[in-house]
């Protein structure tokens, strides 16, 4: 019998992206205008989310349309070094390759520039973090994103799309630069098809707003886990795309199980595949697969829980104890704090290292919850909470 690898994906990039229509919709418009109009796009998008509902994954396939469309692409991740504006310096550099000499001569010299006033050992220098974040030596980052974007268009590109990913990781200095560069550039190159999509957690626009005061110039997009039309669709097509069919029954069983939550939606459908044995085309995915498949998503899903857990500080898990003790669903700050016996301002610090951390978001106003469905039951089950 013929076997088939899982067309499942968990813990990396997802093939398949249902649910998210309307964002690539939104993001078709954008290139499309970059493309007809010759026009910098105004506005930084960023996609927010919590912790696996497949931001990289929507990131990364904006970027493959960009390719398609002959876009120069540049990518970079929040946090990877200490400074955005150097790490976006290394990125022009390496696109910037295949330039003609002059050009690229013109573009590294910029770049030079800005390594060495973003660079880490002098924006850790008193006074320097400020210096680094002015106006003045944003325009050092606006000149490296218009020359990178005008070599880029010299050597044939349809234009250039920079993609920033965990935004909420990145230094402050560096985003202050983006935003004033980006601000600066609409006045003073509005005819360079260029565009920014970023993806972050949902806090990053609280981050961004404690970095640059004018966070308007950044649009948000909220991603959640998916509605059950589209989970579905997540667990179905897949498979169905390499002939393999599942039992109505046993893909209810799983929709249940996952609730929408497109990286535990991965996970159950590889476990699936795994216990039916990697279908070929005619396989079905059962309810017969269920229980062994259970078993090892169970495994996968607290692992992942443990690794959050271990995460947080004393203090933090006790405000996650106090949490899971309230139930799944959104939760009163207030009714957290008075479980804790402290008032609601004393638990803000371990609140806002939750979510910078993805185990927790904001959900209405003076409400949280947890980020993955199922991590409050895990705490209740498996966390000790004697004292």
């Amino acid at each position: 019998m013929v076997q088939q690898r899982s067309p499942y994906t968990p813990g990396s990039l997802a093939h398949h992206l249902p649910g998210r229509d309307a964002q690539l919709e939104r993001v078709n418009v954008h290139l499309t205008n970059l493309s007809l109009y010759r026009q910098l796009d105004g506005r930084v998008h960023v996609f927010v989310g919590p912790r696996g509902v497949g931001k990289t994954s929507l990131l990364r396939a904006v970027q493959s349309d960009a390719d398609r469309r002959t876009f120069t692409t540049a990518w970079v991740t929040g946090g990877d070094t200490a400074s955005l504006a150097v790490e976006l310096a290394n990125e022009f550099e390496r696109i910037s390759k295949k330039w003609t000499k002059t050009t690229r001569q013109a573009l590294i010299a910029t770049l030079k520039t800005v390594r060495i006033t973003f660079g880490g050992a002098s924006v850790q220098l008193a006074g320097s973090a400020e210096r680094a974040a002015n106006p003045g030596a944003a325009r050092l980052l606006q000149q490296a994103m218009v020359t990178a974007g005008r070599g880029a268009v010299e050597a044939g590109a349809a234009g250039l799309v920079v993609f920033v990913d965990e935004l909420q990781s990145a230094d402050p200095v560096g985003i202050r630069a983006l935003a004033y560069a980006w601000q600066h550039m609409q006045a003073e190159a509005d005819d360079l098809p260029a565009a920014v999509f970023a993806a972050g957690l949902g806090h990053t626009q609280d981050v961004v707003a404690k970095a640059v005061s004018f966070g308007e110039r950044f649009e948000y997009g909220q991603l959640t886990n998916l509605d059950e039309r589209a989970a579905r669709a997540a667990l179905a097509d897949p498979a169905l795309a390499v002939g393999v069919a599942w039992e109505p029954a046993a893909l209810d069983l799983v929709l249940a199980e996952t609730k929408g939550y497109p990286q535990f939606i991965q996970e159950f459908g590889d476990k699936m595949w795994e216990a039916a044995g990697y279908p070929g085309p005619g396989g079905v995915l059962a309810t017969a697969h269920i229980p062994a498949a259970m078993t090892q998503f169970t495994v996968a899903r607290n692992a992942m829980f443990r690794s959050r857990w271990t995460a947080a500080t004393p203090a933090e898990q006790k405000l996650l104890i106090a949490m899971a003790a309230l139930g799944e669903g959104d939760i009163r700050r207030k009714e957290v704090a008075d479980a804790m016996g402290v008032g609601t301002a004393a638990i803000g610090m371990a609140r806002q290292s939750l979510m910078d951390k993805g185990l927790i978001e904001a959900a209405a106003r003076g409400r949280m919850r947890f980020t993955a469905p199922g991590f409050g039951g895990f705490i209740r089950e498996f966390v000790d909470t004697a004292d």
